[in-house]
Order: structure tokens, then C-alpha cells, then sequence
């Protein structure tokens, strides 16, 4: 795969927050209720994992050229700091291999400050 990895940013909102928790139904306190929140170890809402992750997939899905990943991609995440209200999460790619008919990805989604917010290794079958 010889095309160059695109760059994706993504503001994050409470609104996003608040449309993905009633998609999903995912209405933890944590992120959806300001006060509740406020007396967690978050010390404020935090958006859900995927939200934060579509910066990842959007880079990949841009590199491949399609709407979706090919079939056989493998795909590993962590998520090492949390994502909140006026965050922007940039995905940066870190490394890039392709041997064997496959192309192998280390990248890391940071936040406006450097912070890495998640770790995530990709291999794509060409």
C-alpha cells in the first residue's frame, strides 16, 4: 500500500457526546450527567472510547480508499487518557511496514495538548 497516511482531526463536543450516548444507549453518568461527573475521578464528562477512536478509523479508511476497512484487517487498541468536551484528538502516524502483502501501522490519537489519548496498531491485507 504505497498511499500516504492522512492526517484526521476531530473537535470533541458534549453534543457529540450526548448524540452518541442516545445512539448507543450508553447514558453512564461519566458521560452524560455534568454534576455526576464532576464528582468522579474524571473530575467532568468524558466522551465514550468510540468517539475518540473515529480520528483512527477515519485515517485508515482515508489510506485504503474505501468505507470501510478490507476484510482480514486486524486492528489493536488501547486507551491510555481520557477525552473531553473541547478536546481535539489528532491521529499521528508513529510507524509503517509493509512486508508479506500487508501493511502494519502503529499510530496514536493525541489530544491539543500532546497527550496520548489512545495507542492503536493496524495490519491491512493488500
Amino acid at each position: 500500500m504505497s498511499a500516504e497516511f492522512p492526517s484526521v482531526s476531530e473537535a470533541i463536543s458534549q453534543e457529540q457526546i450526548d448524540d452518541y450516548a442516545e445512539i448507543s444507549g450508553d447514558y453512564n453518568p461519566i458521560h452524560v450527567d455534568q454534576e455526576a461527573a464532576a464528582a468522579s475521578e474524571f473530575g467532568g464528562t468524558i466522551a465514550h472510547g468510540p468517539i475518540a477512536l473515529q480520528t483512527f478509523f477515519r485515517s485508515l479508511t482515508g489510506l485504503t480508499g474505501g468505507e470501510a476497512l478490507p476484510p482480514g484487517t486486524q486492528v489493536k487498541v488501547t486507551f491510555r487518557a481520557p477525552v473531553r468536551p473541547g478536546d481535539t484528538v489528532h491521529s499521528e502516524l508513529r510507524e509503517r511496514e509493509d512486508a508479506d502483502g500487508a501493511t502494519a501501522l502503529s499510530v496514536e490519537c493525541v489530544n491539543q495538548d500532546g497527550t496520548i489519548v489512545i495507542a492503536a496498531q493496524a495490519e491491512i491485507p493488500s
